[in-house]
């Protein structure tokens, strides 16, 4: 079952056109990973589905809904939760108080119900010792995995990521894909917007390769991987898998 169809989704800025007739589905559980050069709509379209940005023409269809006809935006995003590369914590509340604001606020748990929660999702992303910590104190790699934690607070169906670990040092990368490639053995439905292939190849389901603004080649890990069709896919893996 699909439970994400984006259907001839085009988007411009000021003219420019980011996207250009891009449809794909995504089903139940499913993992899907968008590769590409910088600039190549890839961000633009994590954004649309996460209705950051409106669609100029098609139809994104989330969990039966035709999300450009939605009154409640607030609903929407209980369901399909967001890891943003920058991790957008607030640097004024600690990590418990980060987990459980959007809990107590968006789904109106009680703070007892919400810190349980919070508790619960830290421990999963493992930083149960750092919930009195604030934000200036962390790590890249532990404010990613506190972004994460914060998303799954809120029992969603859907999680993007867009370029989780572009953020991080080299050595920090390793934590945060580790904490994703759980969720994906838990069959969470993700799209992932990454730079990192060899991850990418590990944990997807379908691969996609966008360029220019447009859906060059999508298919398995290994189709993608190992026997690309179109030149452009290739000479984009040939730089990135040197």
């Amino acid at each position: 079952m699909s439970v994400i169809e984006i259907k001839n989704v085009k988007k411009s800025f000021e003219g420019n056109v980011v996207l250009s007739d891009i449809s794909f589905n995504v089903e139940k559980g499913e993992v899907v990973c968008l590769i590409g050069a910088s600039g190549s709509g890839k961000s633009t379209l994590l954004r649309c589905i996460n209705l950051l940005e409106d669609i100029d023409e098609g139809q994104i269809t989330v969990l039966g809904q035709d999300i450009g006809k939605l009154h409640n935006i607030n609903e929407y995003r209980k369901k399909v939760g967001m890891v943003f590369q920058q991790f957008n914590l607030f640097n004024n509340m600690n990590v418990l108080d980060n987990c459980m604001l959007a809990q107590t606020r968006v789904l109106k748990k009680s703070k007892e119900e919400a810190r349980k929660e919070a508790i619960r999702q830290l421990e999963k992303v493992g930083l149960s010792d750092f919930i009195n910590a604030y934000p200036a104190t962390l790590s890249g790699g532990q404010k990613q995995r506190v972004a994460i934690a914060r998303a799954l607070c809120m029992d969603p169906e859907i999680l993007l990521f867009d370029e989780p670990t572009s953020a991080l040092d080299p050595e920090m990368v390793g934590e945060v894909l580790n904490v994703i490639r759980e969720l994906a053995e838990e069959d969470m439905t993700m799209i992932i917007v990454t730079h990192e292939m060899k991850f990418a190849a590990d944990v997807s389901d379908k691969v996609i390769f966008m360029d220019d603004g447009i859906i060059l080649e999508e298919g398995t890990p290994f189709e993608i991987f190992n026997h690309p069709k179109n030149e452009r896919t290739r000479q984009f893996l040939a730089r990135i898998i040197s």
